[in-house]
């Protein structure tokens, strides 16, 4: 280049893609849309002993049949109760006498979900997203503040 100043070249900005999002992430999405629609449900209220958020209890949102285990259950409103910290320890801690109490507590809705169980469900966990998103976006801007 002889004499001639070079002349930078910009370069054209790349183009971000669109993130594709695997299954289990549109999964965890939407398990935490159906525990936030759980606590509400039961009025951040302990299912087991009665505590409340109102009383300043930590509320969470436990699965009865184990996500790890029923996949296709994991984002079931149905297989989620809201519980204070202390019941929800007590849930994972034991396990048979938790089993118990749900059963005996909540006979008609074990059936359902018991059944449900027995059955291989598999969702399309993109799809359910999508049907949603609004409630997502708002669970994570509520979550912001």
């Amino acid at each position: 280049m002889d004499g001639v100043a070079k002349k930078k070249m910009k370069r054209s900005p790349l183009r971000k893609k669109a993130p594709k999002h695997s299954n289990s992430w549109y999964r965890k999405k939407m398990v935490e849309l159906a525990k936030t629609e759980a606590k509400e449900r039961d009025n951040y209220t302990c299912r087991k002993c009665g505590r409340s958020k109102r009383n300043g209890y930590k509320i969470d949102a436990s699965h009865i049949f184990p996500e790890g285990r029923y996949h296709g259950m994991s984002a079931m409103i149905e297989n989620i109760d809201a519980m204070c910290s202390s019941c929800h320890m007590w849930w994972h801690e034991s396990p048979a006498e938790s089993g118990a109490w749900f059963k005996a507590k909540f006979p008609e809705r074990y059936k359902k979900l018991k059944a449900l169980s027995l059955k291989i469900i598999q969702n399309d966990w993109k799809k359910l997203y999508e049907t949603n998103k609004e409630e997502i976006r708002k669970l994570q801007f509520i979550g912001k503040q």
